[in-house]
């Protein structure tokens, strides 16, 4: 059994009005919840991989740090935030969020069919995504992979890779994930939330 765990960082602040908020790291609340999610998981885990955001970094390190998996051993991806594998250039698309606001911008990641500037292709690159962890899969050891995010990166993923697209009641959560488990050649998604599912 070969699983890969798409995960949102735990509980933070909010983030300041006007910024992107980088330099927010968990809350205690935040911390202790890592923990309990981390203790969760039975089988080993084999890698982690982490937006280079402190917040992420922090939620791997806590995770890593249950389970045993050395902290050294966390690689950083850019993919999962810091751009992230959706943005082509940030300071355009920071404007989006400035100029549109969260929520419209959110709509956008779910289910927006045209490209705004800063963005990259969302079909396209949630694609090319999900092939690098099918390959992350596909060529590793069997047991967890687990990948620390933001947000709008698991949303547009799971929202894009799921039959029918995310409805904004199930945005993710802190700590909501969506697992990819290979399964005698196959590849099953399933997405875990604790918001509606209907």
């Amino acid at each position: 059994m070969s699983k890969l765990l798409l995960v949102r960082h735990a509980e933070r602040p909010d983030i300041p009005a006007n910024t992107v908020g980088n330099e927010v790291l968990l809350t205690d609340k935040g911390k202790e919840d890592t923990r309990n999610f981390a203790r969760c998981i039975s089988d080993p885990v084999v890698s982690i991989q982490s937006s280079p955001i402190g917040r992420c970094l922090q939620t791997a390190e806590i995770i890593a740090d249950v389970v045993g998996f050395v902290r050294e051993d966390i690689v950083f991806n850019r993919d999962l935030g810091d751009p992230g594998f959706i943005i082509n250039d940030a300071g355009s698309a920071w404007t989006h969020w400035q100029e549109k606001g969260h929520e419209r911008v959110n709509e956008y990641l779910l289910s927006g069919t045209e490209q705004w500037e800063g963005f990259k292709e969302l079909n396209h690159a949630v694609k090319i995504f999900d092939t690098s962890i099918r390959e992350q899969l596909s060529g590793q050891n069997e047991g967890v992979h687990i990948w620390i995010t933001h947000d709008t990166i698991l949303a547009t993923y799971a929202s894009r890779i799921m039959p029918s697209r995310l409805k904004m009641k199930q945005w993710p959560r802190y700590l909501d994930f969506i697992s990819l488990e290979l399964k005698n050649g196959d590849f099953v998604y399933k997405y875990f939330n604790q918001g509606a599912d209907d």
